[in-house]
């Protein structure tokens, strides 16, 4: 097939280069000349469009639908929309552009080694992005190592929605009926796309087992030289266990895949988060016992004795902290050690018990600012807890200091009134943080200009 002329513009946006190709059109490095920013720009000619079995109308109502769907996810795990628009002959949707590699250069071996940690954490933010879009009544169809990517700070985004389906009734505003079209690449296609039953997300967590097992063990689960023998296999043939190829993959990790792996939905893991939670208390595991001091009875006092005065204990009994204090670690960081870094994928929050530590955020290339300092009681943090994404901001020892750390996975070691304690009183520390703020804000804003 000949390659098509590379355009000059789209819209307002300079095209610079190809960078990829997939199923619906071909994705180029781009420039929005209007605000100076690098986009990356996906673009559907309607002439030459790789789906022979869709008319023109059908295939303008299905990037319609993927525009539709992918501008109203919004989650730090899937690709970010801008725009999108149709131009001559052609249909584009612009996105950010993401400074990372897909997880099937990974497994090629065309890109920097991931450890088993990495792969599993990778996987981890795969199953919560997609229980995020299943809790928008979306199924996405195309799960594959070629739509994950892997950005260097360790965070991933889940890719091209083209394919995707959204369930009736779930909330999200489409302009038509979905476009019947079986949707998937075979490889990763679960039983019910090939037997085109109904879809619900455990779909989607078929194809993310399928996934898991090719990354972690370097080869695909089911194989074949053709597509007929293909779906033959993922529908009656039980693929090899991952650990007679790689004994590295932990037993546990092996049977939550092949638990996921099951033909029939309803013997899978009932969800994406469900798949996403196990996979991270193994990886976990060793934050309970791994490097790290224990908590020790001196801690235990000096948390009792200043229980009241913080905000993240509010309501807690004596019983119930003692349970947090059994999957917390108190740490120790010497003057100008980094806690954590901004942009870097947050997973736990601290609880200063002495010293200062400072929060700071990127301001030029070179240069940081300081938001604020803490003292002892304080909790900074704390969006690992509750959300898991990218840091906004760098937390620096100001001083020696000791801090207690809560991990994300440490939540599901709490019972169900602990933790919705918790998850109340973090409420609390941010309606507070955002009253600070605001203030702030509001007191910058009276300031005469600077000339």
């Amino acid at each position: 097939m000949d390659t098509p002329d590379i355009p000059t513009y789209v819209g307002r946006y300079r095209i610079n280069r190809q960078i990829a190709r997939g199923g619906m059109g071909r994705v180029y490095h781009a420039t929005d000349e209007l605000i100076g920013r690098d986009v990356a720009i996906k673009l559907v000619n309607m002439d030459t469009a790789n789906w022979p079995e869709l008319s023109r109308d059908s295939l303008r109502r299905q990037f319609e639908q993927e525009m539709r769907i992918s501008g109203q996810l919004s989650n730090h795990n899937v690709v970010t929309i801008y725009d999108a628009g149709e131009q001559d002959d052609s249909l584009f949707l612009v996105m950010e552009l993401l400074d990372g590699v897909t997880l099937d250069k990974v497994i090629g071996g065309q890109a920097d080694p991931m450890d088993m940690r990495q792969r599993l954490e990778a996987l981890t933010q795969v199953g919560q992005a997609l229980h995020y879009a299943h809790q928008r009544g979306v199924i996405h169809r195309d799960i594959k190592p070629s739509n994950i990517m892997a950005l260097p700070s360790g965070q991933i985004k889940v890719m091209d929605f083209g394919v995707a389906y959204a369930v009736g009734g779930m909330g999200m505003r489409l302009k038509d009926e979905p476009v019947n079209l079986m949707g998937g690449t075979p490889f990763y296609m679960s039983p019910e796309q090939i037997n085109q039953k109904p879809l619900d997300g455990r779909s989607d967590l078929f194809s993310l087992a399928v996934v898991a097992y090719e990354l972690l063990s370097g080869v695909r689960p089911f194989t074949a030289s053709d597509r007929f023998a293909l779906y033959e296999k993922i529908l009656r043939v039980e693929p090899r266990p991952i650990r007679e190829i790689n004994p590295g993959v932990p037993e546990r990790i092996a049977a939550i895949i092949s638990i996921c792996l099951n033909k029939d939905p309803g013997l899978r893991l009932p969800s994406c988060a469900a798949f996403a939670a196990q996979l991270d208390e193994v990886i976990n595991e060793s934050y309970f016992t791994g490097a790290g001091e224990a908590v020790t009875q001196e801690t235990l006092n000096i948390i009792r004795q200043y229980r009241e005065n913080f905000p993240f204990f509010f309501d807690l009994d004596n019983a119930q902290v003692y349970r947090l204090l059994q999957v917390c670690k108190a740490r120790d960081f010497k003057q100008g050690e980094v806690i954590f870094e901004e942009g870097t994928v947050a997973r736990e929050m601290f609880l200063l018990i002495s010293g200062k530590v400072r929060i700071s955020r990127k301001h030029a290339a070179s240069d940081s600012v300081v938001i604020l300092t803490l003292k002892r009681g304080e909790v900074f943090g704390e969006m690992g807890i509750i959300d898991g994404g990218p840091r906004s901001a760098s937390a620096t020892a100001e001083t020696d200091c000791r801090a207690l750390a809560l991990h994300q996975v440490s939540l599901l070691r709490c019972d169900d009134n602990t933790a919705g304690k918790l998850y109340r009183n973090l409420a609390h520390i941010l309606s507070a943080k955002l009253r600070v703020t605001s203030a702030r804000l509001e007191d910058f804003s009276r300031r005469p200009d600077i000339s």
